[in-house]
């Protein structure tokens, strides 16, 4: 989908780049709700008969997928749009978009119509369906979520009959009308939901038995004779852009108001023709109850009647990840209390010239060969002797065997000016018998020559920290053993889908082996299908929608794909990571769901 988007967008960028050149091109976008080849099908007369009617232009059809719809208005690659009268309410708040006609639909060769609904319907030989109430737990096929008659008109009843998305085994949206009824007809959906006159147009194609259908919650109004679910709401307008001339507007909406009933334009459109602007509050009130774009900022209610719901998995979570919090935080202190350490021992060294006897840490001045030559109290107090016998002692006879190598070689480095100070952490033998880690710095005191006179030793009991140090290290494999046990998949991601962890349980759920996955786009975590070696995306992704909104997501029986492209059947809680307002990751739990319920089909894509 993001593939055709870049490529349509470069094909638009080259046609208005010369729109100008030697006519003045008029390009119309059209929503394609049955693919590109039907667009050009039903439009591209009406596109010939402006051009013959206002010869100083020349009009092109530009059929335009939903997910398009948005790049080509904001970039002004077309003049006018014909979409349907959601898209339209969002085009005129968000880019001013502006309704000049709206299409009076065919009903009959003598009648029209310039309004239509939805109509929502299964098999008629399907049992478990007899209203919207009995779609609860069934798989369901729509349009595409700004689909007005294929899921926004629908939407409103499913309302009103106590359903939302989240009560659906599931939702799979298909792009274009004509897929949705050969889903329902393949028995890949209990039920589908497409705008009024889908059925009969198709049916009248030879692509359907209409009689093998049955509509729910049917629906009569005078002078309306197609099959339908809602309301009536008013039909496609044509409208023109915010940098549309005015002048050619209304050219154009008085050449279309005169076309002949009987031109090739009007039949190839299945259209009586146009009329003046229908009023467009019913769409705009629609859109508002059910806050959709361009009313889209107001609170989703549904979260928290999802939260009432589904508390004991928010609440797993929330134990999840406050235990993670508390382990991070100790080892955070941990951290903190080794740096304050080592800024304790620079200030010590600093202190030692005039506060030596004083000093809190161990100071010495040891000989090259390791004799102690001045010392103070604290050091006696580490290594457990009084200073008479420290004075006969060697400083090598006191450290571990095992790091005596490691003393010697730094000794040696300083006396040979290879270094002018070093710090070591070493193990000694007190006097009580007892091993102690000590802090060991050492610098040099060279003589009028550059010559080694006798080391600075700077000693410190660090016996304590090493145990912090340690307590630090079981406190992170406690946490790994919590993630490597955990029954659930754990995965995090960073703000742009990548893994940043994978438990061993989310690497067996999809397939992969932890270290195959760490730093890799989450392509598993979206809608997508596999054909042959090729993985694609679609651009609909609940479970990394938290990404985007930053608001905690849940969804039962959703379908991912594994490595071998395989189906998979699971509940998930989207969890954002928050740097400040912006969303800097998220923490995603999956749990395998297995059932005797059918599992979804793989999301299928526009022609």
């Amino acid at each position: 989908m993001a593939i055709r988007s870049l490529s349509l967008l470069f094909c638009l960028l080259i046609i208005s780049s010369n729109a100008w050149a030697d006519a003045t091109e008029v390009n119309i976008g059209v929503l394609a709700k049955r693919g590109y080849e039907k667009s050009h099908q039903r439009w591209d007369a009406t596109a010939a008969y402006l051009s013959e009617q206002l010869p100083e232009y020349k009009f092109t059809i530009i059929p335009m997928g939903f997910d398009d719809i948005p790049i080509i208005v904001k970039n002004r690659l077309v003049d006018f749009v014909i979409v349907n009268s959601g898209i339209y309410v969002d085009l005129s708040v968000s880019y001013g978009a502006r309704r000049i006609l709206t299409l009076v639909n065919e009903l009959s060769s003598e009648t029209g119509s310039s309004k239509f609904g939805s109509v929502i319907f299964t098999l008629a030989d399907n049992p478990e369906i007899q209203n919207l109430t009995d779609l609860k737990n069934h798989r369901v096929a729509a349009v595409h979520p700004t689909s007005l008659g294929g899921w926004n008109m629908a939407q409103r009843e499913l309302l009103y009959a106590d359903l939302d998305r989240w009560d659906f085994a599931s939702l799979m949206f298909l792009n274009t009308h004509d897929a949705v009824v050969n889903a329902i007809q393949q028995r890949k959906a209990d039920a589908g939901i497409v705008r009024t006159d889908t059925l009969e147009r198709m049916s009248n194609e030879g692509l359907l038995d209409i009689t093998s259908l049955r509509v729910l919650s049917p629906k009569k109004f005078n002078h309306f004779p197609y099959r339908i679910s809602t309301p009536l709401y008013p039909e496609w307008p044509l409208a023109m852009l915010s940098h549309t001339p005015l002048e050619l507007a209304r050219k154009v909406a008085i050449t279309l108001l005169s076309m002949p009933e009987d031109h090739p334009a009007t039949t190839d459109a299945n259209i009586l023709g146009w009329t003046i602007p229908e009023n467009y509050q019913p769409v705009d009130d629609l859109l508002r109850l059910l806050a959709l774009p361009p009313y889209d900022m107001q609170i989703d209610e549904k979260f928290f009647k999802s939260l009432l719901q589904h508390w004991h998995w928010y609440l797993l979570t929330l134990i999840v990840l406050l235990s993670i919090a508390a382990l991070s935080f100790r080892i955070i202190r941990l951290n903190r209390s080794l740096s304050e350490h080592r800024t304790t021992l620079e200030l010590s060294r600093e202190a030692q010239l005039a506060t030596f006897e004083k000093a809190a840490v161990g100071l010495a001045h040891v000989t090259p060969s390791g004799r102690f030559l001045q010392m103070n109290q604290k050091l006696c107090d580490i290594i457990s002797l009084d200073k008479q016998l420290l004075q006969d002692i060697n400083l090598k006879d006191i450290l571990y065997s095992s790091d005596l190598p490691t003393c010697i070689k730094a000794i040696d480095q300083l006396c040979k000016n290879k270094l002018s100070s070093t710090s070591l952490q070493l193990r000694i033998n007190c006097s009580n018998g007892q091993k102690k880690w000590i802090q060991l710095s050492l610098s040099t005191k060279p003589d009028a020559n550059k010559q080694v006179d006798y080391l600075v030793a700077v000693i410190d009991d660090i016996d304590q920290y090493k145990k912090l140090e340690a307590q630090s290290h079981l406190a992170q494999q406690q946490k790994e053993l919590i993630l490597n046990i955990a029954g659930d998949g754990i995965i995090g991601l960073d703000s742009k889908a990548r893994y940043t962890f994978v438990n061993p349980a989310a690497a067996k759920l999809l397939g992969y082996e932890v270290a195959e996955m760490i730093g890799e786009e989450s392509r598993s975590l979206g809608n997508h299908a596999s054909e042959g070696n090729i993985d694609t995306i679609s651009g609909h992704s609940p479970i990394l929608d938290v990404l985007k909104s930053g608001e905690t997501r849940h969804g039962e029986r959703d379908t991912i794909w594994n490595k071998d492209g395989n189906p998979l059947q699971i509940e998930y809680t989207s969890t954002p990571i928050m740097k400040g307002d912006m969303v800097d990751g998220a923490v995603i739990v999956l749990h395998a769901v297995t059932s005797d319920q059918p599992q979804s089909e793989s999301p299928q894509t526009a022609p």
